[in-house]
């Protein structure tokens, strides 16, 4: 089939045989018609951007953290790596002296009292006994005594120790002031108050010189609710 180019009519046959155009003669062209075209699919353009997704989704999850420093300048990512570590907070002494204390006996008697508390905190009994004075309140030989000393501070937290004074006593003793905190299970506070879980002290310790150090005597002490 072909198209006439004078007059658009349609033919068969050769190009000089056009009804409408008989008695003229003319140049004509053929012109094949366009072949009909497939629809096409939108299924298959879809598929390489949901592989593409998916991919990137897969990326992001297994070397997320690589992906997102990738682009950082090379100077951050090194300071990155090279942070100085968090240093751990350096505990408190357990006793302090008072700045007013200027007895030349303070830092053997603090060290004295470091003993006690700490024994008394870790449940170090025998540590203990060590600044006991055998001729005082508790005698660590006497079976009995010291074994009753521990189950009363069995519960017990002292913290926040300060040696308030330390002046001199008769017969070359020593009179120690202190201050501290107590936490203990209820039952355990002081007799007048067994429930209490929080305690304030103020005790006056009379301690004995043994070598280079001090002996705990005996004791007395007031207190309040913390």
């Amino acid at each position: 089939m072909w198209i006439c180019v004078n007059c658009g009519e349609r033919n068969i046959g050769g190009p000089d045989e056009c009804r409408v155009c008989s008695a003229v003669r003319i140049v004509s062209v053929w012109i094949p018609e366009p072949a009909e075209q497939p629809a096409r699919s939108r299924i298959l353009p879809a598929l390489p951007i949901a592989v593409l997704v998916g991919a990137l989704g897969l990326a992001a999850v297994i070397g997320g953290p690589r992906l997102f420093n990738s682009g950082r300048p090379r100077t951050e990512q090194a300071a990155l790596r090279t942070a100085a570590p968090i240093l751990e907070t350096v505990p408190l002494a357990l006793v302090t002296a008072h700045p007013r204390v200027d007895h030349p006996g303070a830092p053997a008697v603090v060290a004295m009292l470091d003993t006690y508390f700490r024994g008394i905190n870790e449940r170090d009994y025998r540590a203990v006994a060590t600044i006991l004075d055998p001729a005082g309140d508790i005698d660590p030989g006497v079976p009995g005594q010291l074994r009753a000393f521990a189950e009363g501070t069995s519960t017990s937290r002292d913290s926040d120790v300060v040696l308030l004074a330390l002046t001199e006593a008769s017969a070359g003793r020593l009179r120690a002031e202190v201050s501290f905190r107590s936490e203990q299970a209820t039952g355990h506070g002081p007799p007048e108050r067994p429930a209490e879980t929080c305690t304030r002290w103020q005790a006056v310790y009379l301690l004995t010189a043994h070598g280079d150090g001090y002996r705990m005597l005996r004791g007395d002490a007031t207190n309040r609710p913390c």
